[in-house]
């Protein structure tokens, strides 16, 4: 069978037979049907056309180490030829490996984790152990969640209502839920008072963090949840000042600070997590991704020892809380392995490395792109955003497909970015050398080039 018969088979047959996130079969069609990947290898995708990209997002922000590690495949096949799956109220040894590895890596007091199988669990799992903390000390009535606009927190019924992600609508799931407290991200660019200093823009967020805590009442509130860096808007790098000043007020009233690092842990920011990058140390912090670098469904929540203390002593104080594959050996094995792999080959000092060498050719890029009104981000994790007037900040009507039009032509160029909405993402694997940083933003630049001079 030929390449072209055997992808339009499989095409078809993905078509008729599974939901592709986010897709339906028309998008799928005029678009030549899905990215069928044949082989990978390090930061490139080959497709059964024998068409090879750059991957420019790490698969969505998890291949931190690249793709085609065979001795994370070994280990994974090796853990489950012994040991394939806990019992209940077993564990393995490979897990108790890995949760007092992630206890030796993460700030401050974080300590004791439990294990799922990814991110949107995984702040699912934090936010429920923040209400449960509450009721272990009497405070039974703090249940109400605070989150901001423009960050992403997972797919679950209650975690795609946390933030305000542009390419995820949410109004096929009704009702919304009724205890949540949304406050603003804290994207300068995006400010409400174009003449707002940074140091007013910082107060000013603050200030309506504490108001709002005041008018629904501070012993109803469980805790703020939040990404350390924010990925849905292309990276946005909150003031130096706005996490240590949240946890100030988190502390004034008793609510438990929770950081979402799905995204920006285990390297991706050129720190082993977002807190470093912020100076502040969470009460819960949530993980999944880059823990395995998505060899492995893994994901858990890490919480400090006041916290965790909590839940022993009577069996009716233990943590009514579990998953049928919490902690599964499979996943230690392929996060030990991968884990290894990001120190032994030095990735996360590389992500901050190459991370300002992208930053320095994505503000260039801007700078002369007339449809580019900021580039923002740190490590490897930043984006452009993309807008119709850089003087408005207006961006391009919906209807004219510019992110889908931009997403052809990166690929026509051998990079393969999905960019949704009015942002450019990049965030590819930790393992990406000098020259591949630049043959990305080369292909970048040749393309905001080429639609500029079809849209404006």
């Amino acid at each position: 069978m030929s390449d072209i018969n055997y992808k339009n088979e499989f095409a078809q047959s993905a078509n008729e037979h599974m939901y592709i996130g986010m897709f339906n079969e028309t998008t799928m069609e005029k678009e030549g049907g899905p990215l069928i990947i044949d082989n990978s290898e390090g930061i490139y995708l080959k497709s059964y056309e024998n068409a090879k990209y750059i991957d420019g997002i790490s698969g969505m922000y998890f291949r931190n180490v690249g793709h085609g590690r065979e001795e994370i495949a070994k280990a994974i096949y090796d853990q489950l030829a012994n040991v394939s799956m806990n019992v209940y109220a077993g564990i393995t040894p490979k897990s108790v490996e890995l949760a007092q590895k992630i206890s030796s890596l993460a700030p401050g007091d974080l300590s004791k984790t439990f294990f799922c199988q990814g991110g949107s669990e995984a702040n699912e799992s934090s936010l429920k152990m923040a209400q449960a903390y509450h009721v272990r000390n009497g405070d039974r009535g703090r249940y109400k969640i605070i989150s901001r606009d423009g960050s992403y927190h997972g797919s679950t019924y209650l975690t795609e209502w946390l933030g305000g992600h542009p390419g995820f609508p949410r109004t096929d799931y009704q009702p919304s839920p009724q205890h949540l407290i949304h406050v603003e991200q804290p994207n300068y660019y995006r400010r409400k008072y174009e003449n707002e200093s940074i140091n007013e823009f910082t107060d000013r967020l603050i200030q309506d963090i504490e108001d709002k805590i005041l008018f629904h009442g501070p012993e109803s509130i469980s805790c703020f949840i939040g990404e350390p860096v924010s990925q849905p808007l292309g990276g946005v790098v909150p003031p130096s000042e706005y996490w240590p000043r949240v946890k100030e007020v988190c502390l004034k009233y008793g609510i438990l600070l929770i950081f979402d690092e799905v995204i920006t842990g285990f390297g991706r920011l050129g720190e082993w997590f977002g807190s470093n990058v912020v100076n502040t140390v969470p009460d819960i912090l949530s993980f999944a991704k880059g823990i395995t670098s998505g060899y492995f469904p893994l994901g858990g929540s890490i919480s400090s020892t006041d916290i965790s203390k909590v839940f022993n002593g009577e069996p009716s104080n233990a943590w009514s809380h579990m998953y049928t594959y919490s902690a599964h050996p499979g996943g230690a094995a392929a996060a030990m392995k991968n884990l290894e792999i990001l120190e032994r080959e030095n990735l996360i000092e590389n992500a901050r490395e190459r991370g300002i060498q992208l930053s320095e050719r994505l503000s260039e890029i801007k700078d002369k792109s007339r449809i580019i009104g900021d580039n923002r981000g740190i490590g490897l994790l930043q984006g452009l955003e993309i807008v119709k007037d850089k003087k408005t900040k207006e961006r391009f009507e919906p209807s004219k497909y510019i992110n889908m039009i931009l997403t052809e032509k990166l690929k026509s160029r051998g990079v393969w970015i999905r960019v949704p909405a009015y942002i450019l993402p990049v965030a590819p694997p930790l393992t990406s050398t000098k020259d591949q940083i630049n043959h990305i933003c080369d292909a970048i630049d040749e393309s905001l080039m080429e639609l500029e001079k079809e849209v404006i």
